[in-house]
């Protein structure tokens, strides 16, 4: 179920289950901030009242654990699938690219909504580091699979992923095909290595037909 859906004040609907109310909040998290995510808020949005809320959860805190879920499930669960089935160099680069450029696969701006709010909860600090730290040693684990040495894989690792955490964070916009140009350097400057220009075409290409899909 989409976000937007789910905040429909006009879905009057008495059968609300916890997946509604959890993308409700996801919804007002990404947009608002963590501030925002009120029972009050949601039932108004999910135009009913207060006390269905309580039928999924005990409190506000258990509504803020189950966000926390979601976004783990969504956006390392993600990465780890990805470079779990890869077995060329060139395939799990690419799936990484893959993942991180389609926003129906990893939600980048659920995640800077969640490094927003861990920057107010030491709790949820401990968490990202330790969801950071999982994907980093993920990547890692995938370069020392294609014969790369601990530490180098380690770096290497450290180095594609903080750059795109970076890229999400300075919100850097630009065409998906200047992207796309650029991307045997990236993968050069990533791995050390050259990729198949063949297998860059096709990447590139399947890419910009899923941009021009509706």
């Amino acid at each position: 179920m989409s976000l937007l859906s789910a905040t429909d004040p006009n879905a009057h609907n008495t059968n609300l289950t916890a997946d509604n109310w959890t993308q409700a909040a996801l919804y007002l998290l990404i947009r608002q901030g963590i501030g925002a995510v009120q029972i009050t808020a949601l039932a108004r949005q999910l135009n009913v009242t207060r006390g269905s809320f309580y039928w999924h959860f005990d409190d506000r805190e258990a509504l803020l654990d189950a966000l926390v879920e979601e976004w783990r499930a969504r956006n390392t669960g993600v990465m780890l699938e990805a470079l779990a089935g890869a077995q060329t160099l060139d395939d799990g680069i690419l799936a990484l690219f893959s993942v991180w450029t389609d926003h129906t696969r990893f939600d980048s701006k659920l995640d800077q909504a969640i490094r927003d709010w861990a920057r107010h909860s030491e709790a949820l600090m401990a968490t990202l580091r330790a969801e950071d730290d999982a994907r980093v040693a993920a990547i890692a684990g995938f370069f020392e699979r294609q014969d790369y040495e601990k530490i180098e894989a380690f770096i290497r690792a450290r180095v594609i992923y903080f750059t795109q955490l970076s890229y999400y964070a300075l919100d850097v916009d630009e065409p998906m095909a200047d992207r796309l140009s650029y991307l045997s350097a990236y993968f050069s400057a990533f791995t050390g290595r050259e990729i198949n220009p063949a297998t860059a075409l096709a990447y590139s290409a399947r890419v910009l037909k899923r941009k021009e899909m509706p």
